[in-house]
């Protein structure tokens, strides 16, 4: 189910962000320096988009890209000592790109589709009362503490979205994990992913 269209900028990268999550970036390209200071001054976020990493020159910018992405909203800025803009943004939700084209300025704009997406507490089901017990036991570290990352215990998304960024996942593991509906496909990945891991 999605709903309320948006144009939006697109930051495509190669590293990504989950809803409930923070991303720290340095931004020097002028494009994106400009995109940072509208989304500022008018409170809109933008869109972090994962780039495909078998995509070419010759390829469209459309397909340079996966089309399920995070709306992302900045929650701090400031100068870095090496010129550089620095940012953190915060995951906010999942969208679809329905259309993309270019600015003047290179910059990417996409319309997209905020998704609402089907949830379920799953916290006292037996099949995944291990993955409740391992967030809990993340959340509580002071280091992590300190992230104040947005999980909500009673949603099988959220849970699944806050594993998957404090654990040593690479980016298209969080992208598959992101494009999946059902809440138990994620979760279902994410036990793959910890027993690979050995935990």
């Amino acid at each position: 189910m999605t709903d309320n269209n948006l144009v939006t900028p697109l930051f495509p990268l190669t590293v990504n962000v989950l809803p409930g999550a923070f991303l720290p970036l340095q931004i020097f390209e002028p494009r994106y320096i400009d995109m940072v200071k509208k989304s500022l001054s008018n409170s809109e976020g933008f869109c972090i988009v994962l780039s495909r990493q078998d995509s070419t020159n010759q390829e469209s910018h459309s397909a340079s890209y996966h089309d399920i992405a995070t709306y992302v909203e900045i929650v701090d800025f400031n100068p870095l000592d090496n010129g550089l803009l620095g940012i953190t943004v915060q995951g906010k939700q999942k969208i679809i790109i329905e259309d993309t084209w270019k600015q003047d300025d290179q910059l990417l704009i996409g319309k997209i589709k905020r998704v609402h997406e089907d949830d379920d507490d799953l916290s006292s089901d037996p099949l995944y009362v291990d993955l409740w017990n391992m967030v809990k036991e993340i959340i509580s570290h002071p280091e992590i503490k300190k992230l104040n990352l947005e999980l909500n215990l009673d949603s099988a998304v959220s849970v699944g979205y806050i594993l998957a960024s404090v654990l040593p996942l690479r980016p298209q593991e969080k992208q598959t994990i992101l494009e999946f509906d059902d809440p138990r496909d994620k979760l279902n990945y994410l036990k793959e992913i910890i027993k690979r891991l050995g935990g």
